[in-house]
């Protein structure tokens, strides 16, 4: 298994299928203009955790002169539970040796704990909804 640049793919139904678990607007249009925002972007990244070919795992993510942000991060349901989100957390950090930081809701906060991050809550301003800034220092 392997971490990797999946970028030409991101218009993969079966990617498709795995960025809609995680984006604010998982309907077909809303992965499709999360697909064209990483298409038309060069400082957005999109890695896939792939075995045998097969996409398990996608993150969506920018790298910074300070830290990395990952904008977009899931796992297809099947191999959930597996370690593949805790593993491409694991794969940033030695990539790139700088601090991760995310921005989160309710639903995907534990995760995130469970990686090791500091979490935060707060109310989103425009939406009014919690969400949670979590951080992961690394281990430069």
């Amino acid at each position: 298994m392997m971490f990797k640049d999946i970028k030409l793919q991101i218009t993969n139904p079966e990617v498709g299928r795995i960025i809609a678990l995680a984006a604010f607007e998982g309907s077909e249009e809303g992965v499709a203009k999360e697909a064209a925002k990483y298409i038309s972007s060069d400082a957005l990244h999109f890695f896939g955790w792939v075995d045998d070919d097969k996409i398990l795992g996608i993150c969506g993510f920018e790298v910074h002169e300070d830290k990395v942000e990952i904008h977009l991060i899931s796992v297809a349901k099947e191999h959930h539970h597996k370690g593949i989100g805790v593993a491409m957390i694991t794969a940033l950090e030695s990539k790139y040796h700088l601090p991760i930081e995310a921005e989160t809701d309710d639903d995907a906060v534990g995760f995130y704990r469970r990686c090791g991050f500091e979490t935060k809550a707060f109310k989103h301003a425009k939406w009014g909804v919690p969400r949670h800034t979590c951080v992961l220092n690394g281990k430069n």
